[in-house]
This record gives C-alpha cells, sequence and structure tokens, in this order.
C-alpha cells in the first residue's frame, strides 16, 4: 500500500466527489497566495467554479485574523471567486459571533488588526486597544501606582495578529486576564505565513498567542481552525453534514487536523505551508496523527486535471 497521504488519482477522486455536496476551502495557499494575498494560485478559481457547476456548496473558511468578511467578499469579487457572502468564514467573523451568541455585554480588549475591532464592532461590542501602545515611565511603578491605564469595563482579551503587539500590550492583557471571569479569546494559532519564493517566513498570530498564554498563564479559547467553532457554526446554520464534505486545506495542524477531527474529508494541497514531506514524517503520536490526510494534490488545480483525464492515472507525485 502506498504510503499515507496518497496521491489522488482520477478514480478516487471521482467517487469522492460523488458522494459529498459540501466542498470547504482554506484560502490562503490553496486560492491565493502572495504579500497581499493577491496572487491567485493557477486554476484555483477554475477548479471552485467546477465545483460549484457540479452542485457542490463551496465554503470559503480562513483563519487569517486581519480581514472583516465584508473585505473577503470583495477580494473574493475582484479576483474572480463566484463565492456567496455568507459562505466566507474568517476567524475575525466567527470570533464576533460567539461573543455575540453568548450575550457579551462587556468591552473586547483587542489585540490585532482594525479589522478584527471592526468585525467585533459589527455585533455592537464596544473595542479598545487597537493601533500601537506605549505605557507611560517605568512599568514596574506603573502597576504598583495603578497606572496600566487599564479600563474596567473590560470583560475579554481579543487576540489576532497585531503590527503594533509589543510589551506594553501585553503587560496590560496579562493584567485584564488576571480575572477569571475575563475571557480570553484567539482567532487563531497559526504560527508562520509562507513568503513565497524564500526560505523565511513571518512569524503569524500564534506567536502572539503563545506569549499571552505564556504569560497569563491562561490557555485562550480559540476560533479558528483546527477548533471545531466553525464547523458547529456550518452545521448549526447551513446544515453541513461532515461526511459529505471535503476540505481542501494547505496546513496539517490546522486545515487538515480540522477536517479530521470534525469528521470530514480532507486533502492536503502543497501550494502553501505544509510539506509533502512533513505530513509522511509525522511522528506516530495518535494525536500527531490526526494532521494526517488521506490523499494530496500539488494544487486545488489538479482536480480538473484528473476529472478530464480520458485514461486512469494520478498526478505526477513530487516530494515537495
Amino acid at each position: 500500500m502506498e504510503t499515507l497521504p496518497m496521491s489522488m488519482d482520477r478514480d478516487s477522486l471521482i467517487q469522492l466527489l460523488s458522494e459529498i455536496d459540501t466542498v470547504l476551502l482554506d484560502c490562503d495557499g490553496v486560492l491565493w497566495q502572495g504579500a497581499q494575498g493577491m496572487d491567485v494560485i493557477p486554476r484555483s478559481r477554475e477548479a471552485l467554479e467546477r465545483l460549484k457547476q457540479m452542485g457542490k456548496r463551496v465554503f470559503l473558511i480562513t483563519n487569517n485574523s486581519t480581514k472583516t468578511q465584508d473585505h473577503y467578499f470583495a477580494k473574493c469579487r475582484q479576483l474572480g471567486f463566484n463565492v456567496e457572502k455568507d459562505h466566507i468564514l474568517s476567524s475575525p467573523y466567527i470570533a464576533a459571533q460567539y461573543l455575540k451568541e453568548i450575550g457579551f455585554d462587556k468591552k473586547a480588549y483587542i489585540i490585532g488588526s482594525p479589522g478584527l475591532a471592526e468585525e467585533i464592532q459589527k455585533v455592537g461590542i464596544t473595542t479598545i486597544g487597537t493601533g500601537p501602545e506605549t505605557i507611560e515611565g517605568p512599568l514596574y511603578n506603573a502597576v504598583v501606582e495603578g497606572k496600566l491605564g487599564l479600563d474596567p469595563g473590560v470583560g475579554a482579551v481579543v487576540v489576532g495578529f497585531d503590527r503594533d503587539f509589543n510589551y506594553d500590550k501585553l503587560l496590560r492583557a496579562t493584567c485584564y486576564l488576571k480575572d477569571p471571569d475575563c475571557l480570553f479569546i484567539a482567532t487563531n494559532t497559526d504560527e508562520k505565513y509562507i513568503v513565497q519564493g524564500t526560505n523565511y517566513h513571518l512569524p503569524a498570530a500564534g506567536i502572539i498567542v503563545n506569549a499571552i498564554e505564556a504569560a497569563s498563564e491562561r490557555p485562550a479559547r480559540v476560533m479558528g481552525k483546527p477548533s471545531l467553532n466553525i464547523f458547529h457554526m456550518l452545521q448549526a446554520r447551513f446544515n453541513l453534514q461532515p461526511e459529505k464534505t471535503l476540505l481542501f486545506g494547505d496546513t496539517l495542524h490546522t486545515d487538515i487536523l480540522f477536517g479530521n477531527e470534525s469528521g470530514m474529508w480532507s486533502i492536503l494541497v502543497l501550494s502553501g505551508v505544509s510539506t509533502l514531506m512533513e505530513a509522511r514524517e509525522l511522528p506516530q503520536d495518535p494525536q500527531k496523527q490526526k494532521q494526517l490526510p488521506l490523499f494530496y494534490l500539488q494544487s486545488l488545480g489538479d482536480i480538473l486535471t484528473l476529472m478530464d483525464e480520458q485514461v486512469n492515472g494520478g498526478v505526477n507525485e513530487q516530494q515537495n
């Protein structure tokens, strides 16, 4: 038997597509890439359209914590992806909807982008903290003298990617979280964003979340993948059935783990973060094995090649 994950072949793909009615697509590394995420991955647009023509419901699910649902809808239209607005679920949107559903009525201290704050404000919640922050004078004295500028109305710390993150924000977040009733919410725990064409990556939101978890000695409640919050929302709103759902993702520890934990079918695409070698060298630890997909493709566009083949055969395997 071929080592898992296996290179997807035409027969397996056709069989799988005949059994599912819903497709979940990650965005960065699956549909687009690049500095601003404006470089469409070849044939991803056509692949999405083919899936819709086949009658599949298509949803975009992204852990990117910097943009609103409205932004992603506009971006999809600009890049030529035909997706309904309510079929786009981002981690800021999930965080906002979660706070709304639990009846949260205090202020939220945001360590994150204006987009994250905007999404939360849309559900009627006041936010503070976005942008640069500086605590004047010696920090030790500021703590002792109660001059940290803490807002007594804050009832949640919400953390995403924040280019203005610094020690002062870390300190304020830690102080807010000393109150056990203060919610600690993270949009996502992705630790890197690949810089295409280089050996480098950008540290992502997960690095900031890790720092605040360590400083506050509290775990965050994670909204994005691999948390099942998106899954539960899709179930409640669209009657999603996991056994009839196929997920395409580029990251083992978020996308593929999310799909497997939800009971969905999952396919790893090698156009983003995780490599085939990483998938095949996962430790035998049962928790790590939950990140293992059954199949992989070089990119989402390969489904077009497979579906259009006249004879059986898989996409050429390449070590990535």
